[in-house]
């Protein structure tokens, strides 16, 4: 098996006025087999940052691969081309040591305005959220304001199917109608599975801030999609960054991604927000406008990334594996991901 060690260059962190989390991260993806058939994959990789310094990477495998970066947001991501596919199946594991801070308000240089002004595949500027800025008088002096319009209108749930945990209370009521539509959640359900049928983006889960505002029903991916449109079309950069919670236990498994954004403000810098988790969590809506959690790691920034070779040529967010056979994305694969406290 080959174990690469990589020697990256990380950023010094400061302790003193932050709290911090230091943990190892295990990220483990297993390919069926595909014999006779060309598989290429793709897999984010962590870096290190202003918030976070990730150490002691390193990736085990029989595959060859390289690490490549995209253009636009820099993420790093493993890339893999085989064109004869793979007679068993195979697996890439992924090792680092994380050390995470606390966030507040921070100036990165290394920032491209630009990139994170525009419209998104996802995530329209303009049109229906110049109307919602308007009608709500919501200005890019005030993103509280915005903050606290999306905190106000959303609601955390993604029910698939009316057994659902997230179709009940506390989640979804009977009684209750939601987004600009004032849909019902059975609404919100057939949403769902219409667009698993179609492999449409008309549901939650997939960060379109159409569907948040009209529906206003969603995960992290929506709210945070939601600010970006709103922020955006005010004319102030908004980030999104895609990662990992990391729970208040020495080790886990984790279940699934968590998503979170940040504006610039000229002359002062970018300040996170975490719209979700305030939703989930009233007592803390005041810390998470402006402040993250250390209890976290991310995997990448942006959307609408750019992998070289991708077929579809942009992915709309990036954490776990893209996998392609013969050109066509496919499923055929597990990933485990876990952690354990340093």
């Amino acid at each position: 098996m080959k174990i690469i060690f990589l020697f990256i260059s990380v950023f010094l962190i400061s302790c003193t006025q932050f709290k911090t989390r230091q943990f190892e991260l295990s990220y483990e993806v297993n390919i069926n087999e595909s014999p006779k058939s060309k598989v290429e994959v793709w897999i984010p990789l962590p870096q290190s940052n202003l918030v976070q310094t990730i150490s002691n990477l390193t990736i085990k495998t029989d595959l060859e691969f390289i690490i490549k970066t995209d253009n636009v947001y820099k993420n790093s991501y493993i890339y893999i081309l085989d064109e004869d596919g793979f007679e068993t199946d195979e697996i890439i594991h992924i090792d680092c040591n994380v050390l995470r801070k606390e966030q507040g308000t921070i100036n990165d240089p290394t920032s491209n305005l630009d990139a994170f002004q525009k419209s998104n595949s996802h995530v329209p500027v303009g049109d229906i959220f110049s109307e919602i800025i308007q009608e709500y008088s919501l200005t890019k002096n005030d993103m509280r304001g915005v903050y606290d319009f999306i905190l106000q209108g959303m609601h955390y749930g993604k029910p698939k199917s009316y057994d659902d945990t997230y179709y009940q209370s506390p989640w979804l009521f009977a009684d209750s109608t939601y987004g600009r539509k004032k849909v019902k959640r059975d609404s919100i359900v057939l949403l769902y599975q219409q667009a698993k049928i179609e492999n449409g983006n008309y549901t939650f889960g997939m960060g379109n801030s159409l569907y948040a505002c009209d529906i206003g029903v969603g995960n992290c991916t929506d709210y945070h999609s939601y600010f970006m449109s709103l922020g955006r079309t005010l004319g102030v950069p908004v980030r999104f960054h895609m990662g990992f919670p990391i729970l208040n236990q020495d080790s886990a498994d984790i279940k699934g991604y968590h998503c979170w954004a940040d504006y610039f403000v000229e002359g002062v810098g970018w300040n996170p927000v975490d719209i979700s988790e305030a939703d989930k969590h009233p007592e803390m809506k005041d810390y998470y406008f402006g402040n993250i959690c250390e209890n976290r790691v991310e995997l990448s920034i942006g959307r609408d990334i750019i992998l070289e070779g991708y077929e579809k040529k942009s992915v709309n967010f990036l954490i776990y594996p893209m996998v392609e056979i013969d050109d066509v994305d496919t499923k055929s694969f597990t990933t485990k991901i876990s952690y354990k406290n340093l």
